[in-house]
């Protein structure tokens, strides 16, 4: 089975070499729109229109290595259009309760903890060191970096991106699309579609169609 990982950027290098450790893939592949066809750290790279062409369901699967939810949104759609399945990706360090729920797409990394009861939804991104607890749930598209820590029984948006080192008080609900700055302390709801920052985290601003969380 081929992989195809998504994005060759920062997270697509990270990933690959996750994924290299493993040892589950016979051949992995980057697949990135923005450049031509190439080799890139030893494996094939293409646009998606190519690896559509070179394989198929049967023969590959992709994992999206991207950070930016909206985007992330139109690849696994994108994706999913196209008949592939979706790989999740989670390192040898990473732990995952026996009673909790994995979706598709995920990647977990390096010693990020997944208690009793979680769901975590397709296509989220969990980052360094971030604890989810028991009976959190992650909607899909989720991209959480490292050392986050969200408290048992709180609930996650889709498309909802939450920055480095925030804590969730446990029974919190962070709406969909929402982006929550580094370093905030969530103790009370968040909205959909807002920008929130500070301890208290609290909404500086809409999270509109404009907005990206990298630029």
């Amino acid at each position: 089975m081929v992989l195809g990982i998504y994005g060759s950027g920062g997270a697509g290098k990270e990933v690959k070499e996750i994924v290299d450790e493993l040892h589950h893939w016979d051949e992995i592949v980057f697949i990135d729109d923005m450049v031509p066809a190439d080799t890139f750290k030893d494996v094939k790279r293409m646009p998606f229109e190519q690896f559509q062409n070179e394989f198929n369901a049967e023969t590959a699967e992709v994992v999206i290595a991207l950070g930016e939810p909206k985007n992330k949104i139109i690849l696994y759609n994108r994706i999913k259009a196209a008949g592939f399945g979706l790989a999740n990706v989670i390192h040898r360090t990473a732990w995952v309760s026996p009673t909790a729920t994995i979706g598709k797409g995920v990647i977990l990394r390096a010693g990020v903890v997944v208690s009793a009861d979680a769901y975590i939804g397709d296509n989220v991104t969990i980052l360094e060191c971030s604890h989810i607890g028991h009976d959190v749930i992650v909607n899909d598209h989720c991209q959480i970096a490292g050392f986050v820590i969200i408290g048992g029984h709180s609930e996650v948006g889709e498309g909802t991106y939450i920055g480095l080192s925030v804590p969730v008080k446990e029974g919190i609900k962070i709406g969909r699309c929402a982006v929550v700055g580094m370093g905030s302390v969530v103790s009370r709801d968040i909205p959909d579609d807002v920008i929130a920052l500070g301890n208290p985290a609290r909404g500086i601003r809409r999270n509109d169609d404009d907005s990206r969380v990298f630029r």
